[in-house]
Parts: structure tokens; C-alpha cells; sequence
């Protein structure tokens, strides 16, 4: 078995990465798997989509996990979105409802743009809101 040159890349970027650029990570990954989930209910592929909700409901609490509340508001504003992001991907999962994947899209498209803006202007210094160690 040849091992996968990808998968040490992702090893490699993600041991180098800054907190920030993890974060962006984990938005860059949500949003594939969100775009995958609603295209796979448009399908009709339900356990596909299931998968494809299941994983970025696992993003987005691991994305709350990194949080640091005591960083300020900013911080707990996020942990309040992310929690809405949650319940609204769990509501789109059990009635497969491709509006609520939709919503939860366009806000992380937004977020992450303003994400790529912190890390293009810090791209090696930690985020005062996200201190805790985050897996890409």
C-alpha cells in the first residue's frame, strides 16, 4: 500500500498551521461539507447527507470547543452563532431540509471571509478568541 502523499500534506499543514489558520481550516472544511450535504439531499442520497450534516455538526462543536469566553464578546457572540449553526444543522438533518443547510452556509461563507482577512493581516499570531487547541 503506497501511502497517500495528501494525507501527509494535510499532516503537515495542519502541524505547521497558527490557531488562526486552523480556524480557517475547520470554515473551509464546513463549507465543503455543507455544499456536499446539500447537494446530496437535492439527490435524494439521504445517508449521504446524513454523513455529510453529522461531520459538520462535529466541525462546528469543535469549533465552539476552541473557543475562549474569557477573550471577550466577541468570543461568546461566536459560541451564541455556532450554537444557532448547531441546532439549525440538527434541525436540517432530521427533516432534510435544504433551506436550513443553506442558512448555515451563508453564514459561514461570511465568517470565513472575514476569517481570511485575520489571518492574511496576522498570519502567525494567535487569535486573542481562539486560544484553545482546535483539530483540523
Amino acid at each position: 500500500m503506497q501511502p497517500n502523499p495528501y494525507g501527509a500534506y494535510r499532516r503537515v499543514q495542519t502541524q505547521t498551521a497558527s490557531p488562526a489558520q486552523l480556524v480557517l481550516h475547520l470554515y473551509e472544511a464546513l463549507l465543503r461539507d455543507l455544499a456536499r450535504a446539500e447537494q446530496q439531499l437535492g439527490l435524494a442520497q439521504i445517508e449521504a447527507s446524513h454523513a455529510s450534516l453529522v461531520h459538520a455538526q462535529d466541525i462546528v462543536m469543535e469549533l465552539v470547543a476552541g473557543l475562549d469566553l474569557d477573550a471577550g464578546e466577541i468570543a461568546q457572540q461566536l459560541a451564541d452563532l455556532y450554537h444557532y449553526m448547531y441546532g439549525r444543522l440538527v434541525e436540517a438533518n432530521v427533516r432534510k431540509d435544504r433551506r436550513a443547510i443553506h442558512e448555515v452556509l451563508t453564514l459561514v461563507e461570511r465568517i470565513h471571509a472575514a476569517w481570511e482577512q485575520v489571518v492574511q493581516t496576522t498570519p502567525s499570531t494567535p487569535t486573542p478568541v481562539m486560544t484553545r487547541s482546535v483539530r483540523a
